[in-house]
């Protein structure tokens, strides 16, 4: 740990945002502080369109503070369009942020797509305060069963510094329904043009129209974070985990839970994500 008197990106100008069904968005929506990656559902592969509100908490050891936050994520499907739309609120590191995101994938052919994703931030540190997101994405392979996602990622902090990132993913749709994603991102952080990486690998089963599991785990290095002002951890490596259920209790009503577990040199943080999901 390091006291700085210049403000460095967030965490989240770094990383990947949540996935909200494995090899359609994965990057595109809010994005958190890395340490809240792993809220975000993992179990969000059953079909339809759906409204969902989320709450969380997080106990974060070493004197860090504990967080809180809510958000809700709306996601209408069509033909060849899909849009999504989050709203975040979080208390992290003593501070509160709110952040708003939009993301929209097109197929345009059976074998090709796009997504594209912007966000923006209140103007608190522990958020970034623009963000905007593209890639492209291919299937192939027997049966189309294999879906590589190439893209870029570019995050403005609240303060002069930016982020450019390369992300791509590599995704089997597996018989039996399960999926299986590898992924990695390669970050710059400007100025000072800090290197850091991150890969994951992510399971999803949805063994019936009713029930979706995930289970996700992320390792790798961080360029920066900001853990108070004039406090900034810098260039280290951390681990994380996350397990997700999601269940319908009705034709339009599901629920859904999730354990995450994270840790780096300075902190620990653990908790769980409960949420409610109207389908229709």
């Amino acid at each position: 740990m390091r006291r700085n008197t210049t403000a460095c990106p967030t965490i989240a100008s770094r990383t990947a945002t949540a996935l909200i069904a494995i090899g359609v968005v994965g990057t595109l929506l809010c994005s958190t502080p890395r340490a809240l990656v792993a809220q975000a559902p993992l179990a969000g592969g059953l079909a339809g369109g759906w409204i969902e509100a989320n709450a969380f908490a997080q106990s974060v050891s070493n004197g860090f503070g504990n967080w809180q936050g809510a958000y809700l994520r709306a996601v209408r499907p069509s033909a060849r369009d899909t849009w999504y739309v989050d709203g975040l609120a979080l208390r992290a590191f003593n501070e509160s942020g709110a952040q708003l995101g939009v993301a929209h994938r097109h197929d345009w052919s059976g074998r090709v797509f796009h997504l594209l994703g912007a966000n923006v931030g209140n103007g608190a540190s522990i958020l970034p305060r623009a963000r905007a997101d593209g890639a492209i994405g291919l299937r192939f392979g027997p049966a189309r069963r294999l879906q590589a996602t190439a893209g870029l990622s570019y995050v403005k902090s609240v303060a002069t510094l930016s982020d450019l990132a390369g992300v791509a993913s590599l995704a089997w749709y597996a018989p039996h329904n399960l999926v299986i994603d590898i992924g990695g991102r390669y970050n710059t952080s400007r100025p000072g043009n800090i290197h850091s990486h991150r890969l994951s690998t992510t399971v999803m089963w949805t063994p019936s129209a009713k029930r979706s599991l995930s289970a996700r785990l992320i390792g790798g290095s961080e360029g920066w974070q900001i853990v108070r002002t004039g406090i900034t951890l810098t260039r280290f490596h951390s681990n994380e985990a996350s397990l997700a259920w999601r269940e319908k209790i009705s034709a339009h009503s599901a629920l859904s839970a999730q354990a995450d577990w994270y840790t780096n040199p300075f902190y620990t943080r653990s908790g769980v994500t409960l949420g409610v999901a109207r389908y229709w």
